[in-house]
């Protein structure tokens, strides 16, 4: 007791007190700024991240503009974005206001001109030719007063404007810029407008270098969290609600378990579960999928059966890669899976649901080979979803994909209409050449203990 009451004690616990609390205070201050520096380490730096998405918007403007406009006979391209009214294209362009005009007169290049009170930004971009925006013309109405003089000294034959009955990323402009547009521009020129649908789809889904190393980039990033996702589960414990991505179990009879379910599901042996995840939201999205499978007691390794679901996926990924190709539609290059896959012994079905009135010694097949890059834009779409003019678009070189397929394998002996299920959703790019991965696809079932 006599310890305690000691002053000299008590001032020498006051200072070691007094240091472990700095001690603490230092060591969290350090795991802090770890943690920042990890954080801003999983994206480019600001600076580089800007820079490089001008290049890639100046690139796009130099290779793919010309194309998609000389394949649709378009000799001019107006689109025309509200101040304050956000439109899925002005990252594409640069600015988030302004009349933005591309014009075919000739050669190797497309004229790039801004009209009206545009954001600053766009002056930095170097991307455009022409930048009328000064304070004579700001203001909604302000490109009103050059505009049809402008179009007048081009003369275009063919005038696209951004709206759309079907696609919406291409039916940005306001009904007031329309009309307003109609009426500055007269009978002469209005007559000549036709919707800038396809140029818009085909210039969006069009690729360059810079955007397939985004792809690839945000893909092993996005490779990585999937593996953390894995490596947290542990069974008995862990819910498909304590893991991050779209995360579902389907059991032998198709019902499937999500993490969104009222109910948590929890992991149990047998259990065959896939993560599927992304990263690049906003600037471009790369995807990628993971399967795991839950042993059994005394199972010490994947049994027969998940060994034999493997293998039909991976023969179903040779099928597909071999047989998509640069300058077919997407509709057409359906039509030739279909044909490859019943060729090779499996069955399509054009919903993710197994179907027990088929054969069932056969595996089924579904697939929905969409475009990958951003969430609004699924076109060109190898599949039976989504509307008939994404399958009616071209697949262009450099075609970016997300390699999406779902496997339904019949086990006979669990009893009838019972099946095994597994789902891959790989990231990848068409070529002259064919498939290729930009990162890489599911390596295999991990084991989950």
């Amino acid at each position: 007791m006599d310890y305690f009451l000691n002053p000299t004690n008590l001032v020498q616990n006051n200072i070691q007190n007094k240091l472990i609390s700095r001690l603490r205070v230092s060591i969290t201050i350090i795991i802090l700024f770890n943690f920042i520096e990890l954080l801003y380490a999983e994206f480019p730096q600001i600076k580089n991240l800007d820079n490089m998405l001008n290049q890639i918007r100046k690139d796009k403007f130099d290779y793919v503009l010309p194309q998609v406009m000389r394949q649709n006979n378009v000799d001019m391209w107006v689109h025309i974005i509200r101040a304050r009214n956000p439109d899925a294209l002005a990252k594409d362009l640069g600015g988030t206001s302004g009349v933005f005009i591309f014009s075919d007169r000739g050669g190797n290049r497309i004229e790039r001109a801004v009209l009206g009170f545009s954001s600053e930004s766009i002056y930095e971009t170097g991307a455009y030719d022409i930048i009328s925006g000064s304070e004579e013309f700001e203001g909604d109405a302000g490109w009103e007063k050059i505009i049809y003089d402008f179009i007048a000294e081009r003369n275009p034959k063919i005038i696209a404007l951004n709206f759309s009955k079907t696609n919406p990323i291409a039916d940005g402009i306001s009904y007031t810029d329309y009309t307003k547009l109609i009426n500055v521009l007269g009978p002469r020129y209005a007559e000549r407008i036709i919707s800038a649908e396809n140029v818009i789809a085909e210039f969006v889904s069009g690729r360059v270098m810079g955007e397939i190393v985004l792809d690839g980039y945000f893909g092993l990033i996005t490779a990585e969290k999937i593996d953390r996702e894995f490596d947290k589960i542990q069974i008995g414990i862990t819910t498909l609600r304590d893991i991050k991505g779209n995360v579902f179990v389907r059991n032998a009879d198709g019902k499937e378990f999500h993490k969104e379910d009222p109910d948590p599901y929890l992991l149990q042996k047998g259990d065959l579960i896939t993560i599927l995840n992304g990263e690049g939201e906003g600037i471009f999205v790369a995807d990628l999928g993971g399967n795991g499978y839950v042993l059994k007691e005394g199972e010490t390794g994947l049994p027969p059966r998940i060994n034999k679901i493997w293998k039909q996926g991976m023969d179903v990924r040779e099928i597909l890669r071999t047989n998509i190709k640069v300058g077919l539609t997407a509709g057409e290059t359906l039509e030739i899976l279909i044909n490859k896959l019943q060729d090779e012994g499996f069955i399509y079905i054009d919903k993710d649901h197994y179907d027990n009135s088929l054969d069932p010694t056969k595996t089924q097949v579904h697939i929905d080979l969409h475009a990958q890059g951003r969430r609004s834009m699924d076109a060109p779409r190898i599949s039976p979803l989504g509307p008939d003019w994404e399958r009616n678009m071209v697949i262009p070189v450099f075609h970016t994909f997300t390699f999406e397929y779902m496997i339904h394998m019949p086990v006979p002996e669990w009893g009838e209409g019972k099946h095994l299920y597994i789902a891959f959703h790989d990231g990848a790019v068409v070529t002259e050449r064919g498939v290729e991965f930009p990162y890489p696809p599911d390596q295999g079932i991990r084991i989950l203990r």
